[in-house]
């Protein structure tokens, strides 16, 4: 038999209400794991020592944990060797085999586009990077302790002529439904279906919809968009 899940509000689990057995073998989790090892083709939970909370819907789905002893360094090489350019020919024809993947979100002094990089990476708890792209967009953030890993359901970083940018009406799409589904988690609702093996069959959020069509050659003017959407995985 399944296991028909709701949620609506805060659904987070914490270390203090679940086990670190329950913590690790969720749906959630697994599921964050998956997509990091998509990208790292590493295991996320080797890592992790203690986890801390884990991000339920209608939240972006992952896990707050500690790094296990010693996991921290070689937990940021391997994301550093995923975001930032090669700065040797030896690390430049490697880059060919592994391109970046990830864009971090404050890109250092110099760069064209660093102040508004930097106001994404005021709000995460550390150094904070974002899969490319405007499919689910794996987000990572993690300071000397602690990191947080969970999957966003709208990217918004893409790399265009060299440089990245924001997607804008991916940004809105982000803003109304994974920092919402974060911070105003009562104002989105969702649905999940479980199957046997604890991954969800069917996972499903309502949320609102927010896009802006700008003016272009063949329009002139700016429309507004507004409504609900549901999103994820049917």
């Amino acid at each position: 038999m399944g296991d028909l899940r709701f949620g609506w509000g805060n659904n987070s689990k914490l270390n203090s209400n679940a086990s670190q057995y329950e913590m690790r073998m969720s749906w959630e989790v697994t599921t964050a794991s998956a997509a990091f090892h998509r990208l790292f083709n590493q295991s996320l939970l080797g890592f992790v020592g203690r986890v801390v909370k884990v991000f339920s819907p209608p939240q972006s789905i992952g896990l707050l944990f500690e790094f296990g002893p010693g996991e921290r360094d070689r937990f940021a090489r391997l994301v550093d060797n995923r975001a930032f350019p090669p700065k040797t020919l030896s690390e430049a024809l490697r880059e060919k085999l592994v391109p970046s993947i990830m864009i971090p979100d404050n890109p250092g002094p110099g760069h064209r586009d660093a102040w508004w990089r930097k106001l994404a990476a005021g709000a995460a708890i550390g150094a904070s990077f974002r899969e490319q792209g405007t499919d689910t967009s794996v987000h990572i953030a993690f300071n000397s302790t602690l990191c947080d890993v969970h999957v966003d359901r709208s990217g918004f970083a893409v790399t265009k002529d060299g440089y990245p940018h924001w997607d804008l009406n991916n940004v809105l799409r982000h803003l109304t439904l994974d920092l919402a589904g974060d911070k105003l988690p009562w104002v989105l609702g969702s649905v999940a279906y479980l199957g046997r093996n604890n991954r969800p069959i069917f996972q499903a959020t309502l949320h609102p919809w927010l896009a802006v069509d700008l003016p272009s050659r063949d329009n002139d003017r700016t429309a507004v968009k507004i409504g609900l959407m549901v999103t994820g995985n049917f």
